[in-house]
């Protein structure tokens, strides 16, 4: 769709809204009256039919089932696939979805040339304002300046959070969707860095204000939490391994072995288990990293 025919916005028309899940049907059913406003594609990537209960009776809602889990970027990547308007928006189930927030992002796409993603503001549930947008971690001279200094205007950043992005679809498909090498985490690093290589940019927009119940996507068990984690630390080293020589990225895992390693130890000694425990887990993240057996196991 041209921006300069674009009169006459409707959000409800336009705008697709994808929704990545796992046993998150409580978070569904709380945003269940706006997505009944929403053209909306519900990926399950769990064994669990009791979302697909709660949409089976509104024809707005394409529900789409996997066969197995296929983590959050391929999974998305497959719902814009299936989606027919000329934009998408990336929803995580913890987002409160606010459809007066997302009217503001689609009248600033309109407004903005070169817009790769823009994103809300997120907040708390105690309406407390949290990171959005950040600086890379590659960069030499990085320091999270919004940790204490947060955006009041429209703000381009490095990457946002990707738990809500708003995009068009076209150009999303275009970029190659989210990377099918990050089974979770890291993904919306690394797309945000190829919208900078296509000559566009990642915008946050402070006056859509969303909120962000972050951890809550779904019921974590202690194994689920266990696997998570390092899943978070394979998918670091795989974007390290994107954007670095070899020579910096095992500089790096090598300087990391030995930091873990060592507060492994010290925790175990003066009983702080759980310390340990987490640091144990960084260990094993680079074993199985290194011998790539996460593309086994994922």
């Amino acid at each position: 769709m041209d921006k300069s025919s674009q009169k006459n916005i409707n959000i409800y028309k336009d705008i697709t809204l994808l929704i990545v899940c796992y046993n998150s049907e409580i978070l569904i059913k709380q945003n269940l009256n706006e997505l009944k406003k929403f053209k909306t594609i519900i990926i399950d990537n769990s064994n669990s039919s009791e979302t697909f209960n709660l949409i089976k009776d509104f024809p707005n809602i394409n529900y789409i089932k996997t066969n197995k889990n296929l983590g959050y970027g391929q999974a998305n990547n497959l719902g814009a696939k299936k989606a027919s308007t000329p934009f998408i928006m990336i929803l995580n189930p913890d987002i409160l979805i606010n459809s007066g927030a997302i009217k503001i992002l689609y009248e600033r796409y309109l407004k903005y040339e070169n817009v790769g993603i823009l994103a809300p503001s997120l907040y708390d549930n105690n309406n407390n304002r949290r990171t959005n947008g950040s600086n890379s971690k590659l960069k030499k001279n990085y320091s999270n300046t919004n940790r204490h200094n947060i955006a009041q205007g429209d703000t381009c950043y490095d990457f946002v959070v990707g738990c809500s992005l708003f995009m068009n679809r076209d150009f999303f498909q275009s970029i190659g969707g989210f990377d099918k090498d990050f089974f979770m985490y890291f993904e919306d690093n690394d797309i945000c860095d190829r919208i900078y290589q296509n000559n566009r940019c990642v915008i946050e927009i402070p006056e859509s204000k969303m909120v962000h119940m972050q951890g809550l996507s779904s019921k974590y068990s202690f194994f689920s939490n266990t696997k998570l984690s390092i899943i978070h630390k394979v998918s670091e080293y795989i974007y390290y391994n994107k954007k670095l020589n070899s020579i910096k990225l095992y500089t790096i895992i090598f300087k990391h072995f030995f930091d873990y390693f060592q507060r492994c130890i010290v925790s175990l000694l003066i009983f702080r288990f759980k310390n340990s425990f987490k640091n144990l887990l960084r260990l094993i993240s680079i074993f199985i990293y290194i011998t790539k057996l996460y593309k086994i196991i994922y």
